[in-house]
């Protein structure tokens, strides 16, 4: 696994990322995404919540899973010049429930993307509806 972060959103107090790897691409060439990284920083330290797709999930053993986890938050928290202690919570969803609910502005593209056809959720598209920065 070549772990990539995009960070998506960012406030004075919280930040969220995409990941993506980059030895596993999508059917249009771009780096598979296989979970999200969601970060609060306070003064006693960083609390959050990792999402790590089922499938990529699933293709780590738990001791390989907990060594990723750790590597990616001692990478996220160290130059942050917060404090180093830090409570995430860690999920691997499946994505056949996925949805993302927003009111952002889509093109045709986008918005067919999103609905999909028939009974399966299709993925979501490209930034989940962000525009690039």
């Amino acid at each position: 696994m070549n772990l990539k972060l995009k960070r998506l959103v960012r406030t004075q107090n919280s930040e969220q990322y995409a990941l993506f790897d980059l030895e596993q691409l999508t059917a249009e060439r771009q780096p598979m995404t296989i979970g999200k990284l969601d970060l609060h920083y306070t003064g006693e330290g960083v609390y959050g919540t990792i999402l790590l797709w089922d499938e990529a999930s699933r293709q780590l053993k738990p001791a390989q899973r907990r060594a990723f986890i750790h590597a990616l938050l001692g990478e996220i928290s160290q130059p942050m010049g917060v404090p180093s202690e830090y409570v995430v919570e860690f999920f691997a969803p499946t994505l056949a429930q996925y949805e993302v609910f927003h009111n952002l502005a889509m093109t045709d593209d986008e918005r067919a993307t999103l609905l999909g056809s028939g009974d399966k959720p299709a993925a979501p598209p490209p930034n989940h509806g962000r525009a690039e920065r």
